[in-house]
This record gives C-alpha cells, sequence and structure tokens, in this order.
C-alpha cells in the first residue's frame, strides 16, 4: 500500500511560467497555420551541405524509440547503482514518452494533413479518415517535436539548472524537420505543446515521475 502511494502520491502544482507558454503557443498556433507556407520557405532558404548535415544528425534526436530510449538508460543505472527511485523514475520517463507518442499518432490520423514534400502540401483531412495516416498524410502534429518536448520538459522538471539544455535541443529536433522539408512550423508548435503537456500532467500527477529537491535518490528503499 504504502508503494502505491509513493508511486502515484499528492498532485504537485505546475509552475505558471509553463501554463504560461502552453497558452501562449496555442494563441499563436491558429496564426501559424495561415503562415506556414511563408515561413516554411524562409527556412528551408537556410538549406545549405553543412546545416543538412547538422538537421539529420540532430533530427534523431526527436525519433520516439531514441527518447524513450534515455530514459530506459536512466532506469538501468539506477538499478545497478542500487538506486531504486531513480530506476522507477526512469521507467515512469519511458512511460510518458512513449504516451505522448501514442497521442501524436491518434491526432496523425485524425488531422490528415499533408507534408510540405507531400502531394496535398499544408492541406488537412487529406483522404479523411487516413487510417492509418500514410506518410505524406502525417504531418499535423509532429511526431518527432512531441516526444523530443516531452522528455525535454521532464529532464527539465528534474534537473532545472540544465533545463535550457535540454529545451535547446528539442528546439533544434523541431527545426530539423522544418529545414527538412518533412513538417510545417504549426507542425511543429503542436507537437511541441502536447508532448509539453504531457509531461507537465505526468510530473505533476505522478510522484515516481518526480524527483525530491534536494534528496539523493536512496538505495535498497
Amino acid at each position: 500500500m504504502g508503494n502505491r502511494s509513493e508511486a502515484v502520491g499528492p498532485r504537485v502544482p505546475v509552475p505558471n511560467a509553463w501554463w504560461l507558454c502552453l497558452l501562449i503557443g496555442l494563441a499563436i498556433l491558429p496564426g501559424l497555420v495561415l503562415a506556414d507556407q511563408r515561413l516554411t520557405a524562409i527556412v528551408q532558404g537556410w538549406r545549405s551541405p553543412p546545416v543538412l548535415m547538422l538537421m539529420e544528425s540532430v533530427t534523431r534526436l526527436g525519433e520516439g524509440a531514441v527518447d524513450i530510449g534515455i530514459f530506459l538508460l536512466v532506469a538501468l543505472s539506477g538499478w545497478g547503482r542500487g538506486e531504486r527511485r531513480l530506476a522507477i523514475r526512469g521507467l515512469a520517463g519511458a512511460a510518458t514518452v512513449a504516451g505522448a507518442g501514442l497521442l501524436v499518432r491518434v491526432l496523425k490520423n485524425v488531422a490528415c494533413r499533408g507534408r510540405p514534400n507531400g502531394p496535398a502540401p499544408g492541406v488537412f483531412f487529406t483522404n479523411f479518415p487516413c487510417l492509418p495516416a500514410p506518410y505524406a498524410e502525417a504531418s499535423f502534429p509532429s511526431g518527432h517535436a512531441t516526444t523530443a518536448f516531452a522528455a525535454a520538459v521532464l529532464l527539465a522538471c528534474w534537473y532545472p539548472r540544465q533545463g535550457w539544455v535540454f529545451l535547446g535541443l528539442a528546439g533544434l529536433v523541431g527545426l530539423s524537420r522544418i529545414v527538412l522539408g518533412s513538417h510545417f512550423p504549426s507542425d511543429v508548435l503542436a507537437g511541441a505543446l502536447l508532448g509539453s503537456a504531457v509531461a507537465l500532467a505526468v510530473h505533476a500527477s505522478v510522484a515516481a515521475a518526480r524527483r525530491a529537491d534536494g534528496v539523493p535518490d536512496a538505495r535498497h528503499e
């Protein structure tokens, strides 16, 4: 019984700054959809061999398997060092990213939006219902941005001082999706909002997904 309450625990409030960022993002999203074509053309104007090489490397950080793998490594590290709390937190992180990935797959099958490099770029509800959505009609939201931001926000909640690093890398993943022609800016923003919201909800509601401030991960608990 004690283990169960420890895993679930009481809700903790989400800092107002996070909510403000989510609300601003939601407010911007409709206008960004209207500006997608023009902004995409501007961003893709930055393409050059060195930029493409960098973006092709960075974009891999948004692959669900990579992000889940990062948290599984945290879990394995915890178990290997006998730090049970760290191991459980790693598993909670992996489950959070996986859950965000499942949600974005559902939304892709509802939105059915054509990718920038597809036959119907930017068009929503292409061949609706598109179950399962083919690659060319799975633009909105960006799956890479969703999983990258789910991982980054959760890590930023655990390690606030390094948060700018995690969020910066997630932002680069999102930028890479536009530069590589796989997504529009609004796809990336929608994915970032979705992944962030999932991570914040899990962190607020599930004690196992939280890191106690100033308390080292206990051994043999």
